[in-house]
């Protein structure tokens, strides 16, 4: 399992890149360091890429509802976003998505760009 953090300076989101298997530990681990690294340049926005993760059916429940972002440190006033690749009409995933109604700034993503464009709209 790795993991990169990087500021994207000109879209002003901090972007974490997982490979490999993840668990609980792992994201809470990336999750602080992403907080650590937008506390650095004043930002409230993350990308979150699971694209190339190998337990993306377990990511689901690792990513599921504001309590456990808030256990991660995250705050509701947080734009969060979400990129997993997954079939199109999987349940899973919308029952992730409805779970987290009480985080309007949180969003689950089939694509990078698309989830880039939500973070850059000012909702």
């Amino acid at each position: 399992m790795e993991y990169t953090l990087e500021y994207l300076e000109d879209k002003k989101i901090v972007q974490v890149k997982v490979k490999g298997r993840v668990n609980y530990q792992i994201a809470e681990q990336y999750s602080t360091e992403a907080r650590k690294l937008a506390h650095e340049h004043n930002c409230k926005k993350y990308l979150i890429n699971h694209l190339k993760t190998s337990l993306e059916d377990k990511i689901y429940k690792i990513h599921t509802d504001g309590d456990t972002m808030e256990k991660f440190g995250f705050k509701s006033t947080d734009k969060i976003a979400i990129v997993i690749s997954r079939p199109r009409d999987d349940l899973r995933f919308s029952e992730a998505t409805d779970a987290n109604v009480k985080w309007s700034n949180f969003k689950y993503f089939g694509d990078v760009k698309e989830a880039i464009r939500w973070l850059a709209t000012d909702e």
